[in-house]
Protein backbone atom coordinates (compact mmCIF):
# COMPACT_ATOMS: atom_id res chain seq x y z
CA UNK A 1 0.00 0.00 0.00
CA UNK A 2 1.26 3.59 -0.90
CA UNK A 3 2.39 4.60 2.41
CA UNK A 4 4.86 1.57 2.98
CA UNK A 5 6.30 -0.77 0.93
CA UNK A 6 7.12 -4.48 1.24
CA UNK A 7 6.53 -5.66 4.89
CA UNK A 8 8.07 -8.46 6.24
CA UNK A 9 5.75 -9.52 9.38
CA UNK A 10 8.30 -10.02 12.39
CA UNK A 11 8.04 -13.49 14.60
CA UNK A 12 5.76 -12.96 17.59
CA UNK A 13 8.37 -13.18 20.28
CA UNK A 14 9.98 -10.62 18.84
CA UNK A 15 6.93 -8.58 18.92
CA UNK A 16 5.02 -5.71 21.26
CA UNK A 17 1.65 -6.48 22.21
CA UNK A 18 0.07 -8.78 24.10
CA UNK A 19 -1.28 -12.13 22.47
CA UNK A 20 -4.25 -13.69 23.76
CA UNK A 21 -4.02 -17.21 23.50
CA UNK A 22 -6.98 -18.62 21.37
CA UNK A 23 -7.08 -21.79 23.79
CA UNK A 24 -7.48 -19.64 26.39
CA UNK A 25 -11.12 -18.25 25.17
CA UNK A 26 -14.40 -19.52 26.35
CA UNK A 27 -14.95 -23.21 24.38
CA UNK A 28 -17.30 -23.03 21.32
CA UNK A 29 -19.69 -26.25 21.25
CA UNK A 30 -19.89 -26.91 17.81
CA UNK A 31 -22.42 -29.96 18.16
CA UNK A 32 -24.27 -27.12 19.05
CA UNK A 33 -26.35 -29.09 22.21
CA UNK A 34 -28.31 -26.62 23.41
CA UNK A 35 -29.54 -25.31 19.94
CA UNK A 36 -30.74 -29.14 19.18
CA UNK A 37 -32.48 -29.67 22.23
CA UNK A 38 -34.76 -26.70 21.57
CA UNK A 39 -35.37 -27.42 17.93
CA UNK A 40 -35.51 -31.14 18.00
CA UNK A 41 -38.92 -30.56 20.10
CA UNK A 42 -42.08 -28.66 20.87
CA UNK A 43 -41.04 -25.10 20.93
CA UNK A 44 -42.98 -21.84 21.77
CA UNK A 45 -41.32 -19.18 19.01
CA UNK A 46 -42.45 -15.83 21.09
CA UNK A 47 -42.96 -12.41 20.12
CA UNK A 48 -44.32 -9.54 20.72
CA UNK A 49 -47.95 -8.55 20.42
CA UNK A 50 -47.27 -6.02 17.04
CA UNK A 51 -44.39 -7.91 15.22
CA UNK A 52 -45.68 -7.29 11.35
CA UNK A 53 -42.17 -5.91 10.55
CA UNK A 54 -40.51 -9.21 12.24
CA UNK A 55 -42.47 -11.24 10.34
CA UNK A 56 -39.84 -12.61 7.68
CA UNK A 57 -37.63 -13.33 11.18
CA UNK A 58 -40.38 -15.23 12.30
CA UNK A 59 -41.12 -17.29 9.52
CA UNK A 60 -37.25 -18.42 8.85
CA UNK A 61 -37.43 -19.70 12.43
CA UNK A 62 -40.22 -21.64 12.59
CA UNK A 63 -38.59 -22.87 8.88
CA UNK A 64 -36.12 -24.43 11.34
CA UNK A 65 -37.95 -25.70 13.75
CA UNK A 66 -40.80 -27.25 11.66
CA UNK A 67 -43.47 -29.15 13.24
CA UNK A 68 -42.46 -28.06 16.47
CA UNK A 69 -42.91 -24.55 15.78
CA UNK A 70 -45.59 -23.26 18.07
CA UNK A 71 -46.11 -19.29 17.38
CA UNK A 72 -47.01 -17.24 20.47
CA UNK A 73 -47.59 -13.36 20.84
CA UNK A 74 -46.77 -12.16 24.76
CA UNK A 75 -50.52 -11.80 24.85
CA UNK A 76 -51.33 -15.29 23.79
CA UNK A 77 -49.05 -16.72 26.68
CA UNK A 78 -50.52 -18.82 29.57
CA UNK A 79 -49.23 -19.28 32.94
CA UNK A 80 -47.36 -22.56 31.87
CA UNK A 81 -46.43 -21.60 28.81
CA UNK A 82 -43.53 -19.58 30.84
CA UNK A 83 -41.72 -23.18 31.99
CA UNK A 84 -41.69 -24.56 27.96
CA UNK A 85 -39.19 -24.16 25.64
CA UNK A 86 -39.04 -20.77 24.48
CA UNK A 87 -37.48 -19.05 20.95
CA UNK A 88 -37.86 -15.44 21.96
CA UNK A 89 -37.40 -12.82 18.75
CA UNK A 90 -37.77 -9.05 19.82
CA UNK A 91 -37.03 -5.63 20.34
CA UNK A 92 -36.34 -5.87 24.41
CA UNK A 93 -38.66 -3.16 24.91
CA UNK A 94 -41.60 -4.84 23.32
CA UNK A 95 -41.37 -7.74 24.94
CA UNK A 96 -43.42 -7.37 28.01
CA UNK A 97 -43.15 -9.96 31.64
CA UNK A 98 -39.21 -10.23 30.95
CA UNK A 99 -38.61 -11.26 34.45
CA UNK A 100 -41.11 -14.13 33.99
CA UNK A 101 -38.52 -15.84 31.71
CA UNK A 102 -35.99 -15.33 34.37
CA UNK A 103 -32.92 -15.31 32.41
CA UNK A 104 -29.41 -13.45 33.35
CA UNK A 105 -30.19 -10.74 30.75
CA UNK A 106 -31.76 -8.03 32.50
CA UNK A 107 -34.27 -5.56 31.16
CA UNK A 108 -34.05 -1.82 32.04
CA UNK A 109 -35.57 1.98 30.76
CA UNK A 110 -33.51 2.07 27.76
CA UNK A 111 -31.98 -1.17 27.02
CA UNK A 112 -30.50 -3.89 28.66
CA UNK A 113 -27.58 -5.59 31.39
CA UNK A 114 -25.75 -8.09 31.08
CA UNK A 115 -22.71 -8.96 33.93
CA UNK A 116 -23.68 -5.30 35.24
CA UNK A 117 -22.76 -3.76 32.32
CA UNK A 118 -25.24 -1.41 30.67
CA UNK A 119 -26.40 -1.55 26.77
CA UNK A 120 -28.39 1.38 25.57
CA UNK A 121 -27.24 2.30 22.01
CA UNK A 122 -29.84 1.57 19.35
CA UNK A 123 -27.43 -0.48 17.57
CA UNK A 124 -26.95 -2.97 20.78
CA UNK A 125 -28.36 -6.61 20.57
CA UNK A 126 -27.69 -9.96 21.85
CA UNK A 127 -28.69 -13.64 21.06
CA UNK A 128 -28.36 -15.99 24.20
CA UNK A 129 -29.02 -19.67 25.02
CA UNK A 130 -29.11 -22.09 27.53
CA UNK A 131 -31.38 -25.23 28.01
CA UNK A 132 -34.97 -24.09 27.25
CA UNK A 133 -34.28 -20.68 25.90
CA UNK A 134 -33.06 -19.40 22.54
CA UNK A 135 -33.42 -15.37 22.76
CA UNK A 136 -32.70 -12.99 19.82
CA UNK A 137 -33.24 -9.87 20.33
CA UNK A 138 -31.73 -6.08 20.66
CA UNK A 139 -32.46 -2.07 21.21
CA UNK A 140 -33.95 -1.78 17.59
CA UNK A 141 -35.20 -3.83 14.46
CA UNK A 142 -32.09 -3.51 13.33
CA UNK A 143 -30.04 -4.23 16.08
CA UNK A 144 -32.36 -7.48 15.87
CA UNK A 145 -31.30 -8.31 12.85
CA UNK A 146 -27.88 -8.06 12.77
CA UNK A 147 -27.87 -10.18 16.02
CA UNK A 148 -29.85 -12.78 13.87
CA UNK A 149 -26.69 -12.56 11.31
CA UNK A 150 -24.08 -12.81 14.06
CA UNK A 151 -26.08 -15.71 15.56
CA UNK A 152 -23.94 -18.85 16.15
CA UNK A 153 -25.19 -20.95 18.87
CA UNK A 154 -22.25 -22.21 20.19
CA UNK A 155 -21.62 -19.96 22.90
CA UNK A 156 -23.89 -19.01 25.67
CA UNK A 157 -24.05 -15.22 24.90
CA UNK A 158 -23.38 -12.63 22.03
CA UNK A 159 -23.65 -9.44 22.09
CA UNK A 160 -23.67 -6.90 19.46
CA UNK A 161 -22.45 -2.98 20.93
CA UNK A 162 -23.16 -0.05 18.37
CA UNK A 163 -23.22 -2.70 15.52
CA UNK A 164 -19.90 -4.33 16.28
CA UNK A 165 -20.04 -8.00 18.23
CA UNK A 166 -18.28 -7.30 21.06
CA UNK A 167 -18.63 -9.62 24.11
CA UNK A 168 -18.91 -13.68 23.55
CA UNK A 169 -18.98 -16.36 26.12
CA UNK A 170 -20.63 -18.90 28.31
CA UNK A 171 -22.44 -18.83 31.14
CA UNK A 172 -21.35 -19.96 34.62
CA UNK A 173 -21.42 -19.53 38.33
CA UNK A 174 -23.80 -17.02 38.32
CA UNK A 175 -22.31 -15.17 35.80
CA UNK A 176 -20.83 -14.77 32.06
CA UNK A 177 -17.23 -16.05 31.29
CA UNK A 178 -16.84 -13.19 28.26
CA UNK A 179 -14.22 -12.03 26.24
CA UNK A 180 -14.49 -8.75 24.22
CA UNK A 181 -13.74 -9.43 20.47
CA UNK A 182 -12.79 -6.04 19.51
CA UNK A 183 -9.84 -5.92 22.56
CA UNK A 184 -9.09 -8.86 21.34
CA UNK A 185 -8.13 -7.76 17.57
CA UNK A 186 -6.40 -4.76 18.89
CA UNK A 187 -3.94 -6.99 21.13
CA UNK A 188 -3.38 -9.78 18.69
CA UNK A 189 -3.24 -7.93 15.21
CA UNK A 190 -0.79 -5.06 14.24
CA UNK A 191 -2.86 -2.36 12.35
CA UNK A 192 -1.56 -0.84 9.13
CA UNK A 193 -2.82 2.22 7.01
CA UNK A 194 -4.00 1.89 3.30
CA UNK A 195 -5.68 3.68 0.19
CA UNK A 196 -8.41 0.75 -0.19
CA UNK A 197 -9.29 0.29 3.28
CA UNK A 198 -9.89 2.09 6.16
CA UNK A 199 -7.53 -0.26 8.59
CA UNK A 200 -5.23 -3.72 7.85
CA UNK A 201 -5.39 -5.75 10.34
CA UNK A 202 -2.32 -8.38 10.13
CA UNK A 203 -2.41 -11.41 12.80
CA UNK A 204 0.73 -11.16 14.64
CA UNK A 205 1.48 -15.29 14.53
CA UNK A 206 1.45 -14.89 10.70
CA UNK A 207 4.85 -15.31 9.32
CA UNK A 208 4.46 -14.73 5.59
CA UNK A 209 6.33 -11.53 3.70
CA UNK A 210 3.70 -9.67 1.87
CA UNK A 211 4.25 -6.85 -1.01
CA UNK A 212 1.71 -4.55 0.03
CA UNK A 213 2.74 -2.06 -3.09
CA UNK A 214 2.06 -4.50 -5.19
CA UNK A 215 -1.49 -5.45 -3.22
CA UNK A 216 -2.64 -2.25 -3.66
CA UNK A 217 -1.86 -1.70 -7.33
CA UNK A 218 -3.21 -4.83 -8.44
CA UNK A 219 -6.48 -3.98 -6.00
CA UNK A 220 -6.98 -0.39 -7.42
CA UNK A 221 -6.44 -1.56 -10.97
CA UNK A 222 -9.23 -4.53 -10.75
CA UNK A 223 -11.62 -2.12 -8.28
CA UNK A 224 -11.87 0.19 -11.86
CA UNK A 225 -12.71 -2.71 -13.99
CA UNK A 226 -15.14 -4.11 -11.66
CA UNK A 227 -16.89 -0.43 -10.92
CA UNK A 228 -17.08 0.54 -14.47
CA UNK A 229 -18.64 -2.94 -15.80
CA UNK A 230 -21.76 -2.49 -13.59
CA UNK A 231 -21.94 1.35 -13.76
CA UNK A 232 -21.20 1.89 -9.52
CA UNK A 233 -19.63 4.24 -7.61
CA UNK A 234 -16.40 3.74 -5.05
CA UNK A 235 -17.81 3.58 -1.89
CA UNK A 236 -17.20 6.49 0.01
CA UNK A 237 -16.87 4.16 3.23
CA UNK A 238 -13.73 2.10 3.15
CA UNK A 239 -14.38 -1.34 4.77
CA UNK A 240 -11.22 -3.17 7.48
CA UNK A 241 -9.47 -5.83 6.09
CA UNK A 242 -8.13 -8.94 8.58
CA UNK A 243 -5.67 -10.94 7.37
CA UNK A 244 -5.32 -14.61 9.74
CA UNK A 245 -2.60 -16.85 9.92
CA UNK A 246 -4.99 -20.24 10.43
CA UNK A 247 -8.27 -21.10 10.60
CA UNK A 248 -8.64 -20.51 14.38
CA UNK A 249 -7.97 -17.27 14.31
CA UNK A 250 -9.90 -16.69 10.99
CA UNK A 251 -13.56 -17.88 13.15
CA UNK A 252 -12.74 -16.53 16.13
CA UNK A 253 -12.12 -13.04 15.43
CA UNK A 254 -14.26 -12.08 12.73
CA UNK A 255 -17.17 -13.29 15.16
CA UNK A 256 -17.98 -16.37 12.63
CA UNK A 257 -17.38 -19.01 15.45
CA UNK A 258 -18.90 -21.75 13.23
CA UNK A 259 -16.05 -21.25 11.11
CA UNK A 260 -13.52 -23.09 13.71
CA UNK A 261 -15.55 -26.53 13.66
CA UNK A 262 -14.44 -29.33 11.81
CA UNK A 263 -15.66 -29.59 8.25
CA UNK A 264 -15.35 -26.02 7.68
CA UNK A 265 -13.43 -24.89 4.08
CA UNK A 266 -14.27 -21.17 3.91
CA UNK A 267 -11.27 -18.90 3.36
CA UNK A 268 -12.45 -15.47 3.07
CA UNK A 269 -16.12 -13.63 3.87
CA UNK A 270 -17.26 -10.05 3.88
CA UNK A 271 -19.63 -9.21 6.49
CA UNK A 272 -20.46 -6.31 8.89
CA UNK A 273 -17.63 -3.42 7.09
CA UNK A 274 -15.07 -6.27 7.29
CA UNK A 275 -13.13 -8.44 4.90
CA UNK A 276 -11.83 -11.38 6.55
CA UNK A 277 -9.21 -13.92 4.72
CA UNK A 278 -7.67 -17.07 5.88
CA UNK A 279 -3.90 -16.28 5.09
CA UNK A 280 -2.96 -13.77 2.04
CA UNK A 281 -4.28 -14.33 -1.66
CA UNK A 282 -4.58 -11.65 -3.93
CA UNK A 283 -7.36 -13.59 -6.14
CA UNK A 284 -9.29 -14.34 -2.52
CA UNK A 285 -8.71 -10.64 -1.53
CA UNK A 286 -10.29 -9.36 -5.17
CA UNK A 287 -13.43 -11.45 -4.54
CA UNK A 288 -14.32 -10.19 -1.09
CA UNK A 289 -13.52 -6.27 -2.23
CA UNK A 290 -15.48 -7.20 -5.11
CA UNK A 291 -18.50 -7.67 -2.75
CA UNK A 292 -18.01 -4.76 -0.85
CA UNK A 293 -18.05 -3.22 -3.92
CA UNK A 294 -20.82 -4.20 -5.25
CA UNK A 295 -22.88 -4.74 -1.91
CA UNK A 296 -22.32 -0.51 -1.31
CA UNK A 297 -24.91 0.04 -4.25
CA UNK A 298 -27.19 -3.07 -4.76
CA UNK A 299 -28.25 -4.01 -0.93
CA UNK A 300 -28.14 -7.99 -0.15
CA UNK A 301 -31.22 -8.14 1.50
CA UNK A 302 -33.40 -9.45 -1.54
CA UNK A 303 -30.34 -10.27 -4.08
CA UNK A 304 -29.70 -13.91 -3.86
CA UNK A 305 -26.60 -15.85 -3.49
CA UNK A 306 -26.40 -16.55 -6.54
CA UNK A 307 -26.25 -13.12 -8.09
CA UNK A 308 -24.11 -12.17 -4.86
CA UNK A 309 -21.74 -14.78 -6.37
CA UNK A 310 -22.64 -14.32 -9.77
CA UNK A 311 -21.66 -10.64 -10.06
CA UNK A 312 -18.21 -11.92 -9.22
CA UNK A 313 -17.81 -14.57 -10.54
CA UNK A 314 -18.43 -13.03 -14.04
CA UNK A 315 -15.49 -10.38 -13.57
CA UNK A 316 -13.49 -13.39 -12.60
CA UNK A 317 -14.33 -15.34 -16.05
CA UNK A 318 -13.99 -12.16 -17.77
CA UNK A 319 -10.27 -12.09 -16.49
CA UNK A 320 -9.80 -15.88 -16.65
CA UNK A 321 -10.41 -17.37 -19.89
CA UNK A 322 -9.29 -20.82 -19.21
CA UNK A 323 -11.34 -21.04 -16.48
CA UNK A 324 -14.41 -19.65 -17.99
CA UNK A 325 -13.91 -22.29 -20.15
CA UNK A 326 -14.18 -24.88 -17.73
CA UNK A 327 -17.18 -23.08 -16.36
CA UNK A 328 -19.42 -22.75 -18.88
CA UNK A 329 -18.55 -26.66 -19.51
CA UNK A 330 -19.40 -27.53 -16.16
CA UNK A 331 -22.65 -25.16 -17.22
CA UNK A 332 -23.97 -27.07 -19.86
CA UNK A 333 -23.55 -30.47 -17.72
CA UNK A 334 -25.82 -28.91 -15.23
CA UNK A 335 -27.83 -27.36 -17.15
CA UNK A 336 -31.06 -29.57 -16.35
CA UNK A 337 -30.44 -30.59 -13.27
CA UNK A 338 -29.83 -27.37 -10.97
CA UNK A 339 -32.87 -26.38 -9.27
CA UNK A 340 -33.10 -22.24 -10.48
CA UNK A 341 -35.73 -22.04 -8.76
CA UNK A 342 -34.51 -22.23 -5.39
CA UNK A 343 -31.72 -20.44 -6.60
CA UNK A 344 -32.79 -17.92 -7.49
CA UNK A 345 -36.65 -17.43 -6.88
CA UNK A 346 -36.17 -18.98 -3.29
CA UNK A 347 -32.55 -17.72 -2.81
CA UNK A 348 -31.95 -21.14 -0.92
CA UNK A 349 -29.34 -23.81 -1.40
CA UNK A 350 -26.67 -21.73 -3.35
CA UNK A 351 -23.61 -22.87 -0.31
CA UNK A 352 -24.93 -26.36 0.24
CA UNK A 353 -24.00 -29.84 -1.17
CA UNK A 354 -23.62 -28.38 -4.42
CA UNK A 355 -21.92 -25.09 -3.85
CA UNK A 356 -18.76 -25.79 -5.85
CA UNK A 357 -20.89 -26.02 -9.11
CA UNK A 358 -23.13 -22.99 -8.44
CA UNK A 359 -20.25 -20.84 -8.28
CA UNK A 360 -19.01 -22.30 -11.61
CA UNK A 361 -22.75 -21.43 -13.30
CA UNK A 362 -23.37 -18.68 -11.45
CA UNK A 363 -20.89 -16.38 -13.42
CA UNK A 364 -22.38 -17.81 -16.60
CA UNK A 365 -25.67 -17.07 -15.82
CA UNK A 366 -24.98 -13.61 -14.76
CA UNK A 367 -22.89 -13.06 -18.87
CA UNK A 368 -26.12 -14.62 -20.06
CA UNK A 369 -28.25 -11.91 -18.00
CA UNK A 370 -25.71 -9.14 -19.14
CA UNK A 371 -25.48 -10.28 -22.56
CA UNK A 372 -29.03 -10.35 -23.65
CA UNK A 373 -30.71 -7.59 -20.87
CA UNK A 374 -27.79 -5.31 -19.80
CA UNK A 375 -26.43 -4.28 -16.85
CA UNK A 376 -28.87 -1.99 -15.41
CA UNK A 377 -31.60 -4.58 -16.05
CA UNK A 378 -29.62 -6.75 -14.29
CA UNK A 379 -29.24 -4.44 -11.11
CA UNK A 380 -33.19 -3.78 -11.04
CA UNK A 381 -33.23 -7.69 -10.66
CA UNK A 382 -30.92 -7.84 -7.92
CA UNK A 383 -33.15 -5.38 -5.97
CA UNK A 384 -36.47 -6.71 -7.10
CA UNK A 385 -38.46 -7.71 -3.69
CA UNK A 386 -40.73 -10.47 -5.86
CA UNK A 387 -38.59 -12.03 -8.30
CA UNK A 388 -41.06 -14.44 -10.08
CA UNK A 389 -42.72 -10.88 -10.72
CA UNK A 390 -39.70 -8.92 -11.70
CA UNK A 391 -39.19 -11.24 -14.44
CA UNK A 392 -42.01 -10.38 -16.01
CA UNK A 393 -41.23 -6.67 -15.84
CA UNK A 394 -37.87 -6.73 -16.32
CA UNK A 395 -37.38 -9.40 -18.66
CA UNK A 396 -40.52 -9.34 -20.39
CA UNK A 397 -41.14 -13.14 -19.77
CA UNK A 398 -41.88 -15.81 -17.26
CA UNK A 399 -39.30 -17.74 -15.72
CA UNK A 400 -39.70 -21.08 -17.50
CA UNK A 401 -38.99 -18.81 -20.87
CA UNK A 402 -36.56 -17.29 -19.27
CA UNK A 403 -34.34 -20.57 -18.35
CA UNK A 404 -35.40 -21.84 -21.79
CA UNK A 405 -33.69 -19.02 -23.34
CA UNK A 406 -30.72 -19.49 -21.26
CA UNK A 407 -30.03 -22.80 -22.29
CA UNK A 408 -30.69 -22.13 -25.65
CA UNK A 409 -27.77 -19.28 -25.14
CA UNK A 410 -25.53 -21.83 -23.45
CA UNK A 411 -25.37 -23.96 -27.06
CA UNK A 412 -24.00 -20.85 -28.58
CA UNK A 413 -21.30 -20.73 -26.61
Amino acid sequence: MKCFSLIVLCLVNFCFGQIKQLSMLPPYDCSLKKVMAIIGKPAILLSPDNNNSLQPIINEYCGVLGNNCIKRTVSEMHDTDYSKSLFIVGEISKIKNWSRFNLPVKKTAHGFEINNKQFVNSADGFAFIDSDHIVVSGNSLQALKDVQLAFTGGYDIEILEKGKITFFGNYQSGKFDWYNLQNLKTANYYQRRSASFSTVYVSKTLHDSIDFNKTETGLKKYSTQFLSIYKIPEPTKKIDWFIHSNIQEYGMMSGMFGLICPGNNSAGFSIRGEIHTNGFDIALVKHEYSHYLFDNSISQQNNPAFFIEGCVEYVTDLNDTSLYKKRLAIAKKYRDTINYIDLIINNKNFYGQYSDANYSVCGVFVKYILDNFGVDTFKKYCLATNKNAAVKELFKTDFTELLNDYKLWLDTQ
